[in-house]
């Protein structure tokens, strides 16, 4: 397991990347939306986030069942 120092190291490469990529993607939805998500009532976010998580725990399963696929063609070789 890597040590603290060096999961902090990898944090601070990979962070500015990951700002650059949520700056990106927020000024996307300015652009087609302005600023209104910051006065949408709580529980319509609260709504819109629920579903976002339906969506990445699809993708999570077939990115896994792809993998899976990956692991018995390389088994066969």
């Amino acid at each position: 397991m890597p040590s603290s120092r060096s999961l902090c190291m990898i944090y601070k490469k990979v962070l500015p990347k990951f700002v650059k990529l949520l700056d990106q993607k927020m000024l996307k939805g300015f652009y087609s939306y302005g600023d209104k998500s910051f006065s949408r009532d709580p529980k319509e976010l609260m709504n819109e986030i629920q579903a976002e998580i339906i969506d990445i725990a699809g993708w999570g399963m077939v990115l896994w069942q792809r993998i899976e696929d990956l692991k018995k063609k390389w088994r066969k070789k």
